[in-house]
């Protein structure tokens, strides 16, 4: 029953991860194969809030990365009912959709709780995406926008969060690029 699916292939074992549930308020699952795609382990729900992901649109789907150690890094666009709630947009006063992530705590683990990467940005817009390497960095990018900044779409720019400590910590969102859009 899954839409939006995004998979992996990392060290003979295959990650899936989708979208289920109501478009504005639904949940991101985790399944793993070890004999390619043969069978999959159960589900293991990855937003740690239910509801707390949206699906609307084609590319506003989670996104699924693999990095050092085989540890699964799953990035998406938070709902309306995510806590904490992105920043908030100064032009309505209302909390924006934040951009969560969480990584999985070990092999058959469990996910550990989301969290809203977006620290100084708001304006969420469209699909982000998580990338990680096997030197333990991680880097989750977005489309928003700082406070202040011209109003619709000038005033977005591309975010990037990194982590040097495969998802423990990450340091404040920093521009992608200098040059304006």
């Amino acid at each position: 029953q899954g839409i939006q699916p995004q998979v992996a292939v990392s060290e003979g074992v295959v990650h899936l991860i989708y979208f289920n549930g109501d478009p504005q308020h639904g949940d991101v699952f985790y399944r793993s194969s070890e004999n390619l795609g043969a069978s999959f382990s159960p589900a293991i729900r990855v937003n740690s809030q239910p509801g707390s992901s949206i699906g609307i649109g084609a590319i506003r789907g989670p996104q699924l990365s693999v990095g050092k150690g085989n540890r699964v890094h799953v990035a998406w666009n938070g709902s309306d009912l995510a806590q904490p709630p992105g920043q908030v947009n100064p032009s309505t006063g209302k909390p924006g959709s934040p951009m969560l992530y969480s990584r999985l705590s070990g092999p058959g683990g469990a996910f550990e709780p989301q969290r809203n990467l977006m620290r100084q940005t708001f304006g969420l817009d469209g699909g982000g995406t998580v990338a990680a390497d096997r030197n333990g960095n991680v880097f989750v990018a977005w489309h928003g926008k700082l406070p202040g900044a011209p109003e619709g779409e000038a005033g977005r720019q591309v975010w990037i969060a990194r982590s040097n400590d495969e998802g423990h910590t990450f340091a404040a969102e920093r521009l992608a690029s200098q040059e304006p859009t």
